[in-house]
């Protein structure tokens, strides 16, 4: 096997489950200073690490489209592949509506030797810019071994959120206020500046950001579990993680979600009255849905496997 490394400068759980499958040193760089400053600090780190290392095969996680762009760069000099492991807000940053990034992101993807991207909806946009694409979901995360929630008083749904604006939580906001008393609507998530705290229905419960342990505790406790996306061709990572724990999952109504998580699940509309609808079917049918997660676990975890033998071919032939 070629000697490679992954580099990212966010923290995320799909670098670490593939990077491990790999068996490449995972470096993560995270660097919290104002943007300019980040970048320089970022770069400067990554480029040492590249001498430092001398790596056959780089792959980067794109967002950041500067890591990305840094990587395609630096290969010229150094001589190594690079593989771009290009999430949406990658591929179409700023939702498409910046022309100059678009352009950035398109030459990336035709300049790399190999974009990894999560379904063929994305496979075909990159290929249509130019660009060699292959497909590798992520993997599912074993769980840590964490205690339950002890104190229990009403029925949980955990929406796991990162206050993105592609994420829908104004709405499902509002379909918490349409849900019965004995519902509380977890949401995870960073949601300072994005959300009026004051006017939050008492059937709504804010985490904040909280640390691994108590992030799975509470995904384990659920009653069911929701992650949704306005965009086409998107594979969530909280599904991901809630398929690992067993919970019934709630997930928007797309091609790609409905084709790769295609059991024990809801699919809902991004608007109130449907996102409620799929709460409460999701609680009604709870013992059903758990039984049919568990298939699906077992089913993903036997193709990620294939998938994943065809992916470590295609890096051996670059």
């Amino acid at each position: 096997m070629k000697r490679g490394i992954w580099i990212t400068w966010e923290r995320q759980r799909r670098n670490t489950g593939i990077s491990s499958a790999l068996g490449w040193p995972l470096h993560e760089m995270i660097d919290d200073s104002p943007r300019l400053i980040r970048y320089g600090r970022l770069i400067i780190k990554t480029i040492g690490v590249l001498l430092r290392e001398r790596p056959d095969i780089v792959c980067v996680q794109n967002p950041s489209i500067v890591l990305a762009l840094l990587g395609i760069l630096c290969r010229g000099i150094m001589g190594y592949r690079c593989i771009v492991d290009a999430h949406n807000s990658g591929l179409m940053p700023l939702e498409g509506r910046s022309e100059t990034l678009l352009k950035i992101a398109r030459w990336i993807q035709r300049r790399a030797d190999l974009t990894i991207v999560t379904n063929e909806e994305m496979k075909a946009l990159v290929e249509t810019n130019g660009g060699k694409a292959t497909i590798l979901p992520d993997r599912i995360p074993e769980v840590p071994p964490v205690e339950p929630m002890t104190v229990r008083s009403r029925r949980i749904v955990t929406y796991i959120c990162t206050f993105s604006e592609d994420e829908p939580y104004q709405e499902v906001i509002k379909a918490a206020g349409l849900l019965e008393k004995d519902t509380v609507v977890y949401i995870t998530g960073n949601h300072r500046d994005r959300i009026d705290t004051g006017s939050i229905p008492s059937t709504v419960k804010l985490t904040g950001f909280i640390n691994e342990d108590a992030y799975w505790s509470l995904l384990s406790s659920s009653d069911a579990a929701m992650v949704l996306t306005i965009r086409e061709g998107c594979l969530v990572c909280g599904a991901y993680e809630t398929v690992a724990v067993g919970r019934p999952l709630i997930v928007s109504d797309t091609k790609a979600l409905r084709s790769y998580f295609s059991r024990g699940c809801i699919y809902v509309t991004p608007d109130s009255r449907s996102i409620a609808r799929g709460i409460r079917e999701a609680l009604e049918r709870k013992d059903e849905l758990i039984a049919e997660i568990r298939r699906l676990h077992g089913a993903l975890d036997r193709s990620w496997g294939n998938i994943f033998s065809a992916f470590q071919e295609e890096i051996q032939r670059l």
